[in-house]
């Protein structure tokens, strides 16, 4: 049976919590203590219970295992599932904006949570920061697939939705995607829309080059299929 290292534990919390940017005052009020008993956890002279590992692990984003985990499985950076290397992309695209009931330039946030071996999502109101959707990110080092659902039995109805975007061209710009959904009579619609790691201001000019280009309509009509053109910020920009 293997001996639990009570310092290598410590170490373990401190760098997660370094890691997500927190002080130990920040972690101290998630668990009501104060910040004297974290540097305690810290330091290895004492071990937290049960209900405060739960709570700093929810803090921190992390699941209780890699607290206690000492060897080499633990997550590392090149063995991410989440390829864009930040905790929250911004969407743009037009459409049906819920709180207002109207059609209109609309701006979300997706927030990655990162687990060991993948990773849920949330779409969020970008103003009010209310949750809409929780799903889940599947990617590659080419695409990234953003699927989300509401399979609750609070659900005023079934709702299915996804975004694609394309990762191959880089991830460090304004990257196009298509948003796959359901409207509220049950018609399905395809969407243009932009993402990035930056909080950008959605322009009339990001809102015109998400319109469906005459090319594009035209290779419609001949095949019955839309091939939308997905660029990065740099073929943007040109």
């Amino acid at each position: 049976m293997a001996e639990f290292n009570r310092k290598e534990f410590g170490e373990r919390l401190r760098k997660f919590r370094k890691d997500k940017g927190l002080t130990q005052e920040n972690l101290a009020r998630v668990i009501k203590k104060n910040e004297t008993t974290i540097g305690r956890f810290e330091s290895g002279l004492l071990i937290p219970n049960a209900e405060e590992i739960y709570l700093m692990c929810n803090e921190l984003e992390i699941d209780e295992y890699e607290l206690f985990n000492s060897n080499d499985t633990l997550l590392r950076k090149k063995e991410s599932k989440n390829p864009f290397g930040v905790n929250k992309l911004y969407v743009y695209y037009y459409g049906y904006y819920p709180t207002t009931n109207k059609f209109a330039k609309c701006k979300f946030v997706i927030n990655i949570i990162e687990k060991y071996d993948y990773c849920t999502i949330e779409l969020c109101d970008y103003n009010s920061n209310r949750i809409y959707l929780q799903g889940h990110l599947e990617a590659d080092n080419y695409l990234a697939f953003f699927r989300f659902n509401n399979y609750k039995p609070t659900s005023i109805r079934l709702e299915c939705s996804q975004f694609n975007v394309n990762i191959a061209n880089g991830i460090d710009g304004l990257m196009k995607g298509v948003f796959f959904a359901t409207g509220n009579t049950y018609n399905t619609s395809v969407k243009k829309c932009f993402f990035s790691k930056e909080n950008l201001e959605f322009t009339d000019e990001m809102l015109e080059s998400l319109n469906i280009t005459d090319n594009e309509f035209e290779e419609m009509k001949k095949i019955n299929i839309w091939y939308v053109n997905i660029e990065n910020k740099q073929d943007y920009e040109q």
